[in-house]
């Protein structure tokens, strides 16, 4: 089948195949519904508001965000139901959380007592009540108050705060998704759930009323919706998949490429693209071609990448395009400013990244 979608596209570019996303979102709705569990898709990983609502289309009930800046971006694109999986800490973005929170359903996760304290005052200052999951440490050791009396001492500390009501928990086991042992990896994220729903045990003897647990992301997910007390999941890089997710969770196709063009060609079988380290994220690892997965790249620069073709059945040319697999989606997304779309086959045009660099 020709490819002549890549001759209307100036390189270096980000590509989208909306068929290959589509059978992406189907496919984990099809799942979320199958085991009776919310889906809150986390938005981090493509930032583009057409996205969240076709998510939203195919059966999720609200998004996952990481920051304040991405709740205002998809909050004003009509999405009324926003969970930031992330603690607010700078006045000014309390005070913006505290602004959205009065015309849509917004929570964040809390960690810390300074932080509690500075969302009921700036909650206050708002006339508003803000509504937050306790963070409890899986594993990860990023964030969060540590199982059992731990989150029993905090959660007490939140229902004594003004302005502040606590509505959940929230558990991110997120160091477990490299893992190849499949087995292994299935027995550990249990033991996550089992200390987070232990602890919501704990806080329900004591007095609370706590229903809701989220976790998980694309690498987890399967293990969390097996697990009875888990509500809710929040994959995000399930939705377009990259090379890392690839090794661990087959379920998903590798909808997003970046599209670079042959500039030179520096010596036998060796070249030099113009899509170098500001077209491709490379801090969790260089990218994999798509048609020729042999070849090797010899030096990544901000504006070229040089690489070895191994496994060509015809030499590369000048001006020719190729395709890249991003080692990581996430941070490949947040250096674009629009992603181009191709169905079946053709060119439909380019779709803005409204959240790109929204990390405030």
């Amino acid at each position: 089948m020709d490819d002549n979608w890549k001759n209307e596209i100036p390189t270096p570019a980000l590509v989208l195949d909306y068929n290959k996303m589509m059978e992406n979102i189907n496919t984990m709705a099809k799942f979320a519904k199958e085991h009776d569990i919310n889906h809150r898709p986390h938005v981090k990983t493509h930032k583009c508001p057409i996205i969240a609502h076709l998510q939203l289309k195919a059966g999720c009930k609200g998004i996952t965000v990481a920051k304040v800046g991405e709740a205002e971006v998809f909050a004003q694109s009509g999405i009324d139901d926003i969970f930031i999986a992330n603690q607010v800490i700078v006045p000014n973005h309390i005070d913006r959380f505290a602004k959205l929170n009065k015309y849509i359903k917004i929570r964040c996760a809390v960690d810390s007592q300074k932080n509690i304290l500075d969302l009921s005052k700036i909650a206050a200052q708002n006339n508003t009540t803000l509504k937050v999951f306790l963070d409890i440490n899986l594993g990860l050791g990023r964030s969060g108050v540590e199982p059992g009396e731990p989150a029993l001492e905090m959660a007490r500390f939140i229902e004594k705060t003004p302005n502040i009501d606590l509505v959940g928990l929230m558990g991110y086991e997120g160091h477990l998704t490299p893992m190849m042992n499949l087995d292994q990896k299935e027995k550990m994220a249990n033991e996550c759930f089992k200390r987070i729903v232990d602890t919501r045990d704990l806080l329900n003897e004591n007095g609370f009323n706590i229903k809701n647990i989220t976790t998980s992301g694309s690498g987890t997910y399967r293990y969390a919706a097996n697990y009875e007390g888990i509500t809710e999941i929040r994959p995000g890089t399930y939705v377009f998949s990259d090379e890392h997710l690839d090794m661990v969770e087959k379920a998903f196709k590798i909808a997003v490429t970046i599209l670079g063009t042959i500039q030179n060609q520096t010596g036998k079988k060796e070249f030099t693209t113009d899509a170098g380290a500001k077209a491709i994220a490379t801090g969790d690892g260089k990218p994999e071609f798509k048609d020729f997965p042999k070849s090797k790249i010899r030096v990544m620069n901000e504006e070229h990448t040089q690489f070895k073709a191994i496994g060509l059945d015809k030499n590369l040319e000048i001006g020719q395009k190729i395709e890249f697999y991003p080692a990581h989606i996430c941070t490949t997304i947040n250096l674009h400013d629009h992603i181009h779309v191709i169905k079946d086959n053709e060119y439909v045009g380019r779709w803005e990244i409204l959240a790109r660099g929204k990390s405030y």
